[in-house]
């Protein structure tokens, strides 16, 4: 996961030197509008809403989300197929964001850290009880919203089914 962070954060700041420097309210404005966003893609995850969760992802064929069990998609195809599919064996999910760090690196690039807590409910009435740390690329798509273009969630070691 390092060796990932790093090239992200590697190729973002490149592409942070390529445009215009944002003023600090204009940072304050984006980073709560990413904030909100984060909040409503958690909200849309924990409903189980695959149809609204598209519209928070890059529906590029470069969208890459690394799955906790390690489990990579490329493209929204792909991941909305890995989300109804993981979908259909949970009863519940409720994945609590913390600890966000948000850096906007320009207009159309920011970084998203955090922790999360993540309590699942199978099908099968089994539970999971996790946490983990995520990182999520956003970029500004061609209406000018904020989406995910890279998102990589883990599960902390020694996490284990509750």
């Amino acid at each position: 996961m390092l060796r990932t962070t790093l090239l992200v954060a590697v190729v973002c700041a490149a592409a942070a030197g390529c445009s215009p420097q944002l003023t600090r309210q204009e940072r304050a404005v984006q980073e709560r509008i990413l904030s909100d966003r984060m909040t409503a893609w958690a909200r849309v995850l924990n409903n189980r809403d695959r149809d609204s969760l598209a519209i928070f992802y890059d529906q590029v064929p470069e969208l890459t989300v690394a799955w906790p069990d390690g489990r990579r998609t490329h493209g929204w195809e792909e991941q909305a197929e890995a989300v109804r599919d993981f979908f259909r064996v949970v009863a519940r999910i409720n994945r609590v964001v913390q600890e966000e760090a948000i850096d906007v690196l320009s207009l159309d690039v920011a970084v998203a850290t955090f922790r999360h807590a993540t309590d699942i409910i199978l099908m099968t009435t089994d539970r999971e009880i996790f946490t983990g740390q995520g990182t999520l690329v956003w970029v500004r798509n061609e209406a000018r919203e904020w989406v995910i273009h890279l998102e990589h969630i883990s599960r902390n070691p020694g996490s284990s089914p509750g």
